[in-house]
């Protein structure tokens, strides 16, 4: 009974493992209908939902984190989720920057240091381009046109198979 149970909850690790969670536990490759059952806030986004390019399907209009209120974008490409992005106007370079700032210490919290950035030692510049590698998510942290915060989770998805 016991090898049994380890064995049950062995799979279910390796299951976990090979669907990375992108962002509050939704996984790349999932469906837009599977990120709608787990994001309930998640609404169809205007434009060509039969559109084969990669394009935004859904959205919610406004999620707060760190002190402030980001729109964000599920981005699909052949209905299986390759990124999802938040986005922020922070009112100006100041805001923008202090909002990066704590961003960056609750991603390096969470990721460990940057694996690339051109601005870890710029501590003067109001510019701030920092990604993060975890498993098979990467995440990237920008200021863009000095007041925008754009924070992107992408990954590999699993590759779906049909056994039919």
């Amino acid at each position: 009974m016991k090898n049994i149970l380890l064995c049950v909850i062995w799979l279910l690790v390796c299951a976990g493992a090979s669907a990375q969670a992108l962002w509050q536990g939704v996984p790349a490759g999932a469906t837009s209908a599977e990120v709608q059952a787990l994001m309930p806030g998640a609404r169809v986004a205007p434009g060509d939902p039969l559109s084969k390019d990669e394009s935004v399907r859904l959205e919610i209009p406004v999620h707060e984190l760190a002190g402030a209120r980001f729109k964000v974008s599920f981005v699909f490409k052949a209905d299986q989720l390759q990124r999802i992005t938040l986005l922020a106007d922070a009112g100006s370079a100041d805001e923008a920057r202090a909002l990066g700032q704590r961003l960056t210490t609750s991603l390096r919290a969470r990721y460990g240091l940057e694996m690339s950035t051109r601005s870890r030692g710029a501590t003067s510049s109001p510019t701030i381009d920092r990604q993060w590698s975890f498993r098979r998510t990467s995440v990237h942290l920008q200021v863009v046109d000095e007041t925008f915060v754009r924070l992107d989770y992408s990954g590999q998805a699993p590759p779906r198979t049909n056994r039919l």
